[in-house]
Formats: structure tokens, C-alpha cells, sequence
């Protein structure tokens, strides 16, 4: 998995440099647009950064060939199942389950209705049990990783949220999946501005 992110930073580095300033810095006011703009002194500040990251280089199309992620990894010499990994990077609302009997670490992807698991050796993360959270994750060979993007959301919008993943999952496009995430980060930057106001009157869709 450390391969994987490693590649992944290397990514980063590449499309981050000189020669595509201009592109990240038009990417970021696309971003930020859509997710909400935070302050540096915002405690969400590093994990949004992050997340802007991902999306630029992962989800965002550069050109008519798709995201950079696909340019990169066509570029360089990897096995074809760590490119299908690559390529693959999943953008999701998570639920933290806690601890199951085995001692794994149990995730409940909410927007896609599946589950993952991390080992108790594996788990630095600083959750409680039921934290909602949107991230990105990283699966290859049976395990997954959740990238350096968590975003915790208020549990109190846990239904008008649960109820509108299950309408964006019945489209089945990644490209909803996306838009449905960064409206979720806007309204998340919103409810932190207003958080005398009851998350369930924020996070409406």
C-alpha cells in the first residue's frame, strides 16, 4: 500500500510543478468555488488542501483523455493491477462502525453501500466510533487505505445525508458521486460558519 502511495505523491510533485502552475492554480479557484473557501487558521484547512489535491489530480478531467492520475500512470512502469488501483481511488461518504469481534477496524461506505476493513496494527486515525466523514480511499490486493483528506461532518446530518446518497447511488455515475461530495464539503463549510443553526437545516439537497 506504501507503493501505491508513494506513486501517488509522485504525482502530486509532478503536476504541481512550474510547468503546470497555471493549471493548479485555475484548479484551486474551480475547487474552492464548489467546496467553499477556508482559512488557513480553519482546523479543516490541511485536509481540504488535500482533498483539493486528489480531485486535481484524480478526478478532474485535464484534458479529453481524463483526470492527470490517467496520464501519469500511462507514463511510468507499474504492474497493470497497481494502475487499476490508481485509477480507482474512491471519493466517498464514510461511516466509522468501531472495532468488530476480530479486532478490525470497520468502514461503512454510505454513498456506495459497501464496507471496508483496516487491522487494529494498521489504524492511526484519530475516529470515534460513528464519525461521518467524507475521504478517498485506496484498495489493492484485498486492503484499503484511506488517503490524508478525512473531512468529519456533523452526525446530526447523518439522515438528510444517508437519504441522499441513496438517490445519487441509484445513477451510478462517478461524475454525480463527485458533484454530490463537494456539495457536501460546501454545506460542511457553510454549517462551520453558522453552527449555532441545526446541521439537518444546512445540509439540504
Amino acid at each position: 500500500m506504501e507503493e501505491l502511495r508513494s506513486i501517488l505523491d509522485d504525482a502530486v510533485t509532478k503536476f504541481s510543478s512550474n510547468e503546470y502552475y497555471d493549471k493548479l492554480r485555475s484548479a484551486k479557484e474551480e475547487y474552492f468555488k464548489l467546496a467553499g473557501k477556508l482559512s488557513e487558521e480553519d482546523e479543516d484547512y490541511e485536509s481540504r488542501m488535500n482533498g483539493f489535491v486528489y480531485w486535481y489530480i484524480t478526478q478532474r478531467d485535464f484534458d479529453d483523455n481524463g483526470p492527470l492520475i490517467k496520464k501519469f500512470v500511462n507514463e511510468i512502469s507499474i504492474e497493470e493491477n497497481q494502475k487499476d488501483s490508481m485509477l480507482g481511488i474512491n471519493h466517498s461518504l464514510f461511516e466509522y462502525r468501531g472495532q468488530n469481534l476480530f479486532k478490525k477496524h470497520v468502514f461503512k461506505d454510505i454513498l456506495h453501500n459497501t464496507k471496508f476493513y483496516i487491522p487494529k496494527n494498521e489504524f492511526t486515525l484519530q475516529l470515534v466510533k460513528d464519525d461521518l466523514f467524507i475521504a478517498r480511499t485506496i484498495s489493492y490486493e484485498g486492503k484499503t487505505m484511506l488517503l490524508d483528506d478525512i473531512s468529519v461532518l456533523p452526525y446530526d446530518a447523518r439522515g438528510p445525508l444517508v437519504k441522499e446518497s441513496k438517490k445519487v447511488r441509484k445513477l451510478n455515475d462517478r461524475k454525480r458521486d463527485m458533484q454530490f461530495l463537494l456539495r457536501i464539503e460546501s454545506l460542511k463549510t457553510k454549517w462551520r460558519q453558522y453552527g449555532h443553526i441545526d446541521p439537518k437545516k444546512i445540509f439540504v439537497f
